[in-house]
């Protein structure tokens, strides 16, 4: 019987404590550090004097990139993601590059992007303006930042970011962001009313060379986004934190209702503060966020000790050297609509996101859970408190 009243308290104090008001956009940028990618440089034989240089250079260069390297030069045994690859660079007698992911269940891991071992290669990787463009914004004055990506159809495209852009608007005179509790002042760096809602939106276009690296992450971050991508089908990408997808919005689920969910949930008060219990995947990034970002000391449990493939994400900071720790992708949620994305740009969808509370959420959860552990020690009491 004590056992059970233990276990009730410890799981009504564990729903007390993950959950936080603080906005999600604002508390992922001050505490939620982005997945570690491996990048596979693969060679059929030992790297020469050129390639060795160049990695030199690539290790400099990413010093500040969520990136670490592993060389299979011939005498190392290539990992079985990296097969086919290895096939193509023994096949064009050159040094190859695979971008590998970490998947959320059961270890499992995806291959994000591969080209040609080249100083231009590396560049993109780690780079590119549009990245540029949406990490500037996130530090300096966007809450969250949309990546449109283009179908390559002029009217169409024109016509998707147009409500995009108005619904982001609208957006920010209606959503109002939470009151933060005084709890919570701890994990936030800044005062509760320097916090602004801001929303931006770039263009992106599928024919861009410089953004191919980037293109190819973002249709990594859901299973059948490449179908779509090549069917045609313009897609929204809301980007938030240190560069973190929450999920695509394709074709006509473009919409009032869709926008207004994701914008709604990312301005919402904070529902777990552990990384991998919420929705989104992280990309590529090269960017100082500690230099730009005052952080705060994170809860006691926020982030979880790292204990191999597929189990929790371990918090690390930006490491650029081989000893540098990899941590699994925490992320790969595919959110699926209820209703299918061909219907008219009206119909609302129903996304598997937490709903956003209202701006007393954290209060009256905290409240329902001393209700709840009041209520389970009454009824054993009284179930249990006469008998021998």
């Amino acid at each position: 019987m004590r056992c059970c009243l233990a276990f009730a308290f410890v799981v009504c104090a564990a729903s007390i404590s993950l959950c936080c008001s603080i906005p999600v956009f604002r508390y992922a940028l001050e505490h939620w550090r982005p997945e570690v990618f491996v990048v596979h440089v693969i060679s059929s034989s030992p790297l020469d004097a050129s390639s060795k240089s160049l990695l030199q250079q690539l290790e400099s260069s990413s010093a500040n990139a969520n990136v670490r390297w592993v060389v299979s030069d011939g005498k190392d045994i290539v990992a079985e993601e990296c097969k086919a690859i290895a096939d193509k660079a023994s096949a064009s007698n050159a040094v190859w590059m695979a971008v590998e992911s970490t998947k959320k269940g059961a270890g499992s891991k995806q291959l994000v992007w591969d080209a040609p071992f080249t100083k231009e290669a590396i560049k993109q990787l780690l780079s590119s303006p549009v990245r540029d463009r949406v990490c500037d914004g996130l530090v300096d004055r966007d809450s969250v930042v949309w990546v449109f990506l283009e179908s390559g159809k002029p009217a169409l495209d024109d016509a998707k970011f147009a409500k995009l852009e108005s619904e982001l608007r609208r957006l920010e005179g209606i959503i109002k962001l939470p009151v933060i509790d005084e709890a919570d002042l701890k994990d936030l760096s800044k005062r509760p009313e320097e916090l602004k809602l801001k929303f931006s939106a770039h263009r992106l276009s599928r024919s861009d060379s410089s953004e191919a690296a980037f293109i190819s992450m973002l249709l990594a971050t859901e299973s059948d986004l490449q179908e779509e991508f090549d069917n045609g089908t313009p897609m929204a990408f809301p980007i938030f934190g240190r560069g973190r997808v929450l999920y695509a919005l394709l074709g006509d689920g473009i919409a009032t209702a869709t926008i207004e969910e994701a914008c709604r949930f990312l301005a919402g008060a904070c529902q777990c503060t552990v990384k991998a219990d919420n929705p989104g995947v992280d990309l590529v990034m090269s960017f100082d966020w500690d230099e730009h970002v005052q952080i705060t000391e994170p809860k006691k449990g926020d982030e979880m000790p790292f204990t191999g493939l597929g189990s929790f994400a371990k918090t690390i900071a930006a490491p650029a050297s081989e000893s540098a720790v990899e941590k699994p992708n925490s992320t790969d949620v595919r959110l699926e609509p209820s209703l299918p994305l061909t219907s008219d740009a009206s119909t609302e969808l129903s996304y598997a996101l937490p709903k956003p509370t209202s701006t007393y959420s954290a209060t009256w959860l905290t409240l329902g859970a001393l209700a709840a552990m009041v209520g389970i020690v009454t009824v054993s009491w009284f179930l249990f408190g006469t008998k021998p």
